[in-house]
């Protein structure tokens, strides 16, 4: 039987949302509130690895003291960032049954033997789990959850993924207000689009 991915990421989708709320709310909660800077979800390259992670005041304010020059990249690059989700002793990840369920998917998809790279429908598999992830956010700001942390910029990464700097703005547009955005095309290096 043939993988039905539009099938697939319905069911997916389904609970996305809390999950994500649940797992940004346990790792920004090691700091108060006023400690967190910034807070978000990472994948990796094949989008099965989710991730939440947060960023604290302190160490955002030590990186820049170390490398002044690259203070955007401090503020955005969630995998700099100190706290993460993942490791938490004691502690039961929100995400470990989203992540499951995404390589549950991938498994699905990949041909027995066949390398990565010539999997036909990858690519859009991968963006479909980014595109679910992007969604969940934006209606996680919509619904006003993010203002619990009112000096934490949102942030959307896909870690060492194959796709265009204009995609990862794409996903990140409706996270942030416009001059944070802003400034996020600038990490992105597009400031010039």
């Amino acid at each position: 039987m043939a993988f039905d991915l539009e099938t697939w990421a319905r069911e997916w989708s389904t609970g996305l949302g809390p999950a994500l709320e649940q797992a940004i709310a346990a790792v920004a909660g090691q700091l108060p509130t006023e400690d967190i800077v910034g807070v978000g979800i990472a994948t990796d390259a094949d989008a099965t690895s989710i991730v939440a992670f947060a960023n604290s005041r302190s160490h955002l304010a030590q990186m820049i003291t170390e490398d002044p020059d690259y203070a955007i990249d401090c503020k955005w690059h969630i995998g700099e960032w100190d706290l993460d989700i993942t490791g938490r002793e004691g502690f039961d990840d929100p995400l470990k049954s989203i992540r499951a369920s995404a390589a549950h998917g991938m498994k699905l998809l990949m041909l027995p033997d066949a390398p990565a790279a010539v999997v036909p429908g990858l690519r859009e598999f991968r963006m479909t789990v980014w595109d679910s992830l992007s969604c969940a956010m934006t209606d996680s700001v919509a619904r006003g959850f993010f203002e619990q942390w009112p000096d934490a910029v949102r942030v959307f990464l896909p870690l060492d993924a194959d796709i265009s700097e204009r995609q990862i703005a794409e996903w990140n547009s409706a996270l942030n207000d416009p001059a944070e955005y802003d400034q996020f095309r600038r990490f992105l290096q597009l400031d010039g689009d």
